[in-house]
């Protein structure tokens, strides 16, 4: 069946936050965005994060990599593909099937994570997702431009750890502990315009609910980002100009015995255009094993998730999607 049209969210389905107060405010000013953040946190599992501190220059940069990239012939791409890493890194061809073979996501990527070469230390034999990336030839800063976004976002990634934190009373460094060595993963996606014979009910990303803790997403003015509110019913995360959406992933969702929400989303590219995103995956170190935190378990709120140890879960999750040649 043809994926029926949704509407525009309003301001209570996907507020917009200015996180300016996170970057040079006072510690009430802290305390007021941290209480904004928590809120969208629990009643809606998504936010727009405005006056993030990123510098337009390496949002512009970022973007024009990606469609540099993505403009290679096929050949060139697969030079560096993902299969043939040993930690999950590079080139992802269009249209490969996911974990569900019913559901397709019609979409290339590129995706790396946090340099290891061979032999680190924080990288050790066997916790497969820590290791090199692979880069392309060409565009020729490819690796220089992602590096630096892939640290721009580590930064965001830490202010909003510490407002999350601040938002129910914890120490502001409390999540932070479980992110000293991250399996962070920033991506690469191209979303072309779908062919008209394209299977009915085929989308650019299947529904899902994202894995990890958070995720920090850019999206280009084209849209195609849905939400599955509350109520049901799907709704448009449109773009706005200068933010990125936050939404909540499972993990945070486990972390909080379920205070924080992690909402099912998709991506329809409707637009008719090339379509871009750049998605920030924030996930625990490798032998972290999250499971509610005792401060939201009671006898009458009892565990409702089961302990993951990241590492392995991470592995077996990624194995199944995308298996490798090398290992």
């Amino acid at each position: 069946m043809p994926i029926e049209p949704v509407r525009q969210a309003d301001p209570s389905e996907i507020p917009v936050i200015d996180l300016s107060a996170l970057i040079d405010g006072d510690a009430d000013a802290k305390r007021r965005v941290s209480a904004e953040i928590v809120h969208a946190a629990e009643n809606t599992g998504f936010f727009y994060a405005a006056n993030h501190g990123v510098p337009q220059e390496l949002v512009d940069g970022v973007f024009a990599t990606a469609a540099s990239f993505f403009a290679l012939p096929a050949e060139e791409k697969l030079k560096i593909g993902l299969e043939t890493s040993t930690c999950y890194r590079g080139y992802l061809p269009l249209d490969s099937k996911g974990s569900d073979p019913r559901q397709r996501n019609f979409l290339e990527a590129f995706q790396m994570g946090e340099e290891r070469p061979e032999g680190d230390p924080e990288a050790p034999a066997g916790k497969t997702l820590a290791g090199p990336n692979q880069w392309p030839n060409q565009p020729s800063n490819a690796k220089d431009v992602m590096l630096a976004y892939h640290a721009a976002m580590g930064d965001l990634a830490n202010r909003l750890h510490r407002a999350f934190a601040i938002g129910i009373d914890f120490p502001e460094d409390y999540f932070l502990r479980y992110y000293k060595n991250a399996l962070n993963q920033l991506r690469l996606l191209h979303y072309p315009p779908p062919p008209e014979d394209l299977d009915d009910g085929v989308m650019g990303a299947r529904i899902h609910s994202d894995t990890g803790s958070f995720t920090i997403l850019l999206q280009d003015t084209n849209g195609g980002l849905e939400v599955e509110a509350r109520s049901g019913e799907w709704i448009a995360a449109t773009p706005i100009e200068g933010t990125f959406v936050i939404n909540i992933g499972d993990m945070l969702e486990n972390w909080t015995n379920g205070r924080f929400i992690s909402i099912k989303h998709r991506v329809v590219n409707r637009s008719g255009a090339e379509r871009y995103s750049i998605p920030y995956f924030l996930n625990p170190d490798y032998d972290a094993v999250v499971e509610p935190f005792p401060e939201f378990v009671s006898p009458d709120n009892p565990p409702r998730f089961d302990p993951v140890h990241v590492g392995d879960f991470l592995s077996h999750r990624f194995d199944s999607i995308w298996p490798r040649k090398a290992i």
